[in-house]
């Protein structure tokens, strides 16, 4: 990670960005928490900050870490106004903040030790996992007010070892203090993952980006584009083979039955010239209307005018008779017998006959 300063507009443009409040912007309490959740917990926690706060309650902005073993837990107050406009000016950028965390979390902590690290305006103190302060500049090369009531406060609790970053006079300090401090070296990277964050409820980042989403939905775009394009493609090539199948069928059409003189459906006018040069070589389909009723008159010997109509449909022949046609004895079981025997299967109801030919005639 590389450290400078530089104005808003010069800043580096990252995938992610992250936010470190600087230690005096944020205070942080521990505190008991309630068992509320949701809605109600959020409307309860300026209440909790409240006996803390020198500032009016509604200017400040109260969130809580997420408990770790208990009910105890740390909140951290800012001033929301100043947190606004500071997201603010980094939208305005095109600057997106991920997350924030406080400065004082963002030290590195080792098991019962504390961090400190000095600054030309202020320091900054780390005391647990969850917990720390800023302090006063040093003055006149003394430890920092702030730091000595830390350790009071502490009680038992007192650290084995203090962690100093910055120039200070170590064993005048571990003298005044009575606890060993050491001094170390300012980190090159901040590596400690986030221990708090403070963008929740209303000012947690927008799920939805379009700065996130610009490539992806440019993707999306770019495939929907591909597949309309592959649609058309694939149409005009079947629309293309449609009708060079359709040519070769009229002229397939022209060839077989040359008197046919306009040509609307080739399959259906071929089928049906098919079915007539059939039937002039007295080998038309049985399942046709004209062989289907030559074979009946040919089977079914009947007096002039007893029928009445003839209705071809669903490969089947219905003929209504007149009821005198089947007046006389036995002239129904007559007529289905005379059917059965030219290969026909009858059914007679009423006075109206139903034939196809059988399933071996077909």
């Amino acid at each position: 990670m590389r450290r400078d300063r530089a104005v808003l507009a010069e800043l580096p443009r990252l995938p992610r960005t992250e936010l470190v409040i600087a230690a005096p912007d944020v205070l942080l309490v521990e505190t008991p928490l309630p068992s509320l959740s949701g809605a109600r917990l959020r409307a309860a926690l300026p209440s909790l900050a409240e006996p803390h706060l020198l500032v009016d309650l509604e200017a400040a902005y109260v969130v809580a870490a997420r408990p770790v073993g208990g009910t105890r837990t740390t909140l951290a107050v800012l001033d929301r106004p100043l947190l606004q406009r500071a997201l603010e000016l980094l939208r305005r950028v095109k600057l997106e903040p991920a997350s924030a965390t406080p400065e004082a979390l963002t030290l590195p902590l080792a098991p019962g030790r504390w961090r400190l690290r000095l600054g030309t305006a202020y320091a900054c103190l780390r005391t647990a996992p969850l917990h720390g302060l800023a302090s006063s500049a040093l003055i006149e090369g003394e430890p920092p007010v702030e730091l000595r009531l830390a350790l009071e406060q502490a009680g038992t609790a007192r650290p084995q070892a203090i962690e100093v970053e910055g120039s200070c006079d170590a064993a005048a300090w571990s003298a005044a203090l009575g606890v060993p401090l050491v001094c170390v070296d300012e980190p090159a990277t901040r590596a400690e993952p986030l221990a708090f964050e403070l963008l929740q409820y209303e000012l947690a980042p927008r799920l939805v980006s379009w700065h996130a989403w610009r490539v992806p939905a440019l993707l999306a775009a770019l495939c929907a584009m591909t597949w309309i394009v592959g649609l058309n493609v694939e149409a005009a090539l079947m629309l293309r083979e449609e009708r060079m199948l359709k040519a070769q069928m009229v002229a397939a059409l022209r060839e077989t039955a040359p008197s046919v003189p306009v040509v609307l459906d080739p399959l259906k006018q071929m089928q049906r010239a098919v079915a007539d040069l059939r039937v002039g070589a007295g080998a038309g389909d049985p399942r046709e209307f004209l062989p289907l009723a030559t074979a009946l008159a040919r089977a079914i010997t009947l007096e002039a005018d007893t029928v009445r109509a003839l209705e071809f449909r669903g490969e089947a022949l219905r003929v209504d008779f007149d009821p005198r046609a089947l007046a006389a004895p036995k002239a129904r079981e007559r007529m289905l017998e005379q059917a059965s025997a030219a290969g026909l299967a009858a059914r007679l109801s009423e006075n109206t006959l139903s034939v196809r030919p059988k399933e071996d005639q077909r």
